[in-house]
């Protein structure tokens, strides 16, 4: 038995409208991703709102994490974001991809890893950040998020009743040689979704089901069949909501939609996850979960379809002048440094109670030469902003800000989320600010992430 114990969900600032993206766009909106975040960071961001609900991960000896858009090639994402979250070393990591449906894969797998006793608190991640073509985007329902799950042996938010993974031979699309290839889409829709869906729903009885949520977009195709097989669908068929604020978020959508099963219904929720297949997982809630919004207030729009596309780094970051640049420090230092780098762990002298970032040889204040390691906060006030026109940005200047954290310490970080610098964006002493990991450069030669800055929602 297996029980979702805790989870963080987590959408990017900014969105865009389908009207700015298209005259003719509709009414939807897509979440997308800021020009220093990717991937990693997205699932960090998760993890971190997972971490303030359940305090910590030390209890955690597994990590799995799904995604179809990789930014690594022969090196585990798990593994490289076990490490940024400060996991016990030595764990079992494990990536899944291949399609969108690698995310309840994941789920699925974390649960008969718990199930056979091998593990006890499995984190699961999914996130993936793509574009569609150009000019192709208010005809896509593309979006960027990431969700992190606790799976225990302990009790939680709700317990996962049943699992199930139903495979299918055909499928609508997918991509072949690197071009999208679509078969027939009235054979191909009869023999993959419609024939998958009678053998998922010939094992589904619908006097056990409170809330089913299909994640498909062909799930208008069997709406007769589930009013046949005795379903309620005004009752019991669960609506996507994400979609028309967020967009499809590819392998996180169908654990967003679980999510949201979570917050909003007492009782059993079905999730059908469909893709080349079908992932069913049953969970029962006893008590409704937190609600996701509250996660999601602070949200920018943008205004523009060319700031979209710097978003999406296209022009300058495809000429044939554009380099990778190498300038930080070597691997050997990050290393060496990491409790500092990685996980902002300061120095308070044993004399004084100071706090530094960087350790000093002695104590500025007291002048005392024993210091002990402390954790530094991720909250901070602003003691001072310089603006550089010089740093290579998309959206110039860099502010640089200096914080002065609470609890003790001051580091210097850059502003993020700052594409539109106007009176109500913009940093300014006395402000208070959250450090966010983000990419400390955008066109990295290696991986290099930091801490930057943003405001506080207040």
């Amino acid at each position: 038995m297996a029980f979702i114990k805790s989870y963080g969900v987590y959408f990017p600032s900014f969105t865009i409208a389908d009207n700015v993206l298209h005259p003719k766009g509709r009414a939807n909106k897509h979440s997308i991703a800021y020009v220093d975040e990717d991937i990693i960071t997205l699932a960090y961001a998760a993890i971190e709102v997972l971490k303030s609900k359940s305090n910590n991960l030390e209890s955690v000896d597994a990590i799995i994490f799904a995604t179809t858009t990789p930014v690594f090639k022969e090196r585990y994402h798990a593994s490289y974001l076990a490490d940024l979250a400060d996991l016990p070393k030595g764990i079992t990591a494990l990536d899944l991809g291949t399609t969108n449906r690698a995310g309840t894969d994941a789920l699925i797998l974390a649960d008969t890893m718990i199930s056979s006793g091998k593990h006890a608190n499995v984190l699961v991640v999914a996130t993936d950040i793509s574009f569609p073509s150009i000019g192709k985007e208010a005809r896509t329902l593309f979006g960027h998020g990431a969700v992190a799950m606790i799976v225990s042996k302990d009790n939680g938010i709700a317990e996962i009743v049943n699992t199930a993974s139903y495979s299918e031979a055909v499928a609508e699309e997918f991509v072949y040689k690197g071009e999208r290839t679509r078969y027939d889409p009235r054979f191909a829709r009869t023999a993959g979704f419609k024939s998958n869906m009678k053998t998922v729903l010939s094992n589904l009885t619908p006097e056990d089901v409170d809330s089913l949520v299909i994640n498909s977009a062909y799930v208008k195709l069997i709406l007769k069949t589930l009013k046949t097989q005795g379903f309620d669908l005004q009752k019991q068929l669960a609506p996507d909501t994400l979609i028309p604020e967020y967009g499809f978020c590819g392998v996180a959508h169908g654990l967003l939609r679980l999510v949201s099963a979570m917050e909003n219904v007492h009782g059993t929720s079905v999730l059908i996850d469909y893709n080349n297949g079908s992932n069913v997982i049953a969970i029962n809630v006893a008590e409704k979960a937190q609600a996701l919004s509250s996660e999601t207030k602070d949200r920018k729009s943008i205004n523009s379809y060319q700031d979209y596309l710097t978003i999406r780094k296209q022009g300058n970051f495809e000429g044939k002048g554009y380099k990778r640049i190498e300038m930080f420090s070597s691997e050997m230092i990050q290393e060496r440094e990491k409790d500092q780098l990685k996980y902002l762990k300061g120095f308070e002298c044993r004399g004084c109670k100071t706090v530094y970032y960087m350790k000093s040889a002695r104590c500025n204040h007291c002048k005392g030469t024993e210091f002990v390691e402390k954790q530094l906060s991720k909250t901070g006030t602003v003691y001072s902003r310089t603006s550089e026109h010089y740093f290579p940005g998309s959206f110039p200047p860099i502010n640089m800000i200096v914080v002065d954290l609470d609890g003790g310490g001051r580091i210097t970080v850059q502003q993020t989320d700052d594409m539109y610098q106007d009176e109500k964006s913009i940093i300014n002493i006395g402000d208070r600010v959250s450090l966010v990991l983000r990419k400390m450069m955008e066109n990295d030669a290696k991986p290099n992430y930091f801490f930057k800055c943003r405001i506080v929602n207040t």
